[in-house]
């Protein structure tokens, strides 16, 4: 059996805590009885309580607050089959992870807000088939079209500026990869997300992006960073910090390259987006592709199980009525009035 809400069993340490109150109850309340005076007076005048009755009271309300609790924890057993169609587009983020995304003037980082964002964004996915393509100077598949949006979040959670060794911004392997995700059959239904500073291009990205529109792609461009120079911090020691400098010793400067993202984003007929940090960026986005037409994707098959609350919950109310309905007192003995002859 399966819980929706197992965590709740932790209620079940205030039975034992109840079950001792009403012991204590009961030895309680004898004891306090003899104090009154004479114990066979005593016992006369109590004779038309049950102390069988008084527990058996006790326990129905005991049992009644376990069924309640087993209720709270929301019991699940029996399956359903359910079939569920589902409508989208297939959305490939191509995320840039070269170093100079550890860039600082988006905090904390570039590389790390994006991947803030982005998780967002996967999260607003209604639907969709989602991939994912990390780029520096060479391109790779860390999460081919899914609908599993956890696993894709997973992936994309272990992304950094590390997992490419060749280092650039090779923006051209970044949409001719993500492009090859895609059904080649199809010429609509195709979104490409491309997060990237676009800075140090190894090679002509705008002619991959014409490419990639004859077969039906739509690229969305989000340029993250601003367009004043800042340092790369590589490492940090302390409070010192190692920035990444050139073959001279001087100090790198990473700054947007706007331009590029425009002419890609234009060429395919998508739309340039600058990124403040926010995260207000992706949505729009998403609003963007929400516009588009809609493909039947494959439908969802799989076994729903079924609530069953009601039962515990039910017999719960059961016995609080018995506790309710049920005297504490003896039943009266009716003195026999008549003779016989």
């Amino acid at each position: 059996m399966l819980y929706r809400d197992p965590q709740l069993f932790f209620l079940l340490l205030l039975l034992p805590v109840l079950a001792f109150f009403y012991y204590a109850a009961f030895r309680w309340k004898k004891k306090t009885l003899h104090l009154f005076g004479n114990s066979d007076l005593v016992e006369k005048l109590a004779d038309s309580l049950s102390p069988i009755r008084e527990r058996i009271k006790a326990g129905l309300l005991l049992c009644a607050f376990l069924m309640t609790l087993l209720a709270l924890t929301r019991p699940l057993w029996g399956t359903r089959f359910e079939v569920l169609p589902r409508k989208g587009v297939d959305i490939v983020v191509a995320l840039d992870v070269s170093t100079s995304m550890l860039a600082e003037d988006i905090s904390p980082s570039r590389i790390k807000r994006a991947k803030y964002e982005l998780g967002r964004f996967i999260d607003q996915v209604k639907g969709d088939r989602v991939g994912i393509v990390a780029f520096a100077g060479d391109a790779f598949v860390p999460c081919p079209l899914t609908t599993d949006y956890g696993a894709a979040k997973m992936q994309l959670d272990v992304l950094d500026p590390g997992s490419i060794s060749s280092q650039g911004t090779a923006l051209s392997r970044a949409i001719g990869r993500a492009s090859a995700l895609f059904n080649q059959k199809e010429n609509k239904f195709k979104v490409m997300v491309l997060i990237t500073d676009g800075e140090d291009n190894l090679e002509d990205p705008v002619s991959e992006a014409e490419k990639a529109k004859s077969t039906g792609v739509i690229i969305y461009t989000l340029g993250i960073g601003t367009q004043g120079g800042v340092p790369i911090p590589l490492q940090r020691r302390g409070d010192d910090v190692i920035y990444k400098k050139d073959l001279s010793g001087n100090t790198v400067l990473t700054t947007l390259n706007e331009d590029v993202l425009y002419k890609v984003a234009d060429a395919t007929g998508g739309k340039y987006f600058h990124s403040t940090g926010s995260g207000l960026e992706l949505e729009r986005i998403y609003q963007e592709i929400e516009k588009l037409d809609k493909k039947d994707l494959k439908s969802e098959e799989f076994d729903r199980y079924n609530e069953q609350f009601m039962w515990p919950l039910g017999l719960g109310l059961i016995l609080l009525l018995l506790e309710f309905f049920l005297s504490s007192r003896k039943k009266a003995k009716t003195a026999w009035g008549g003779r016989f002859e």
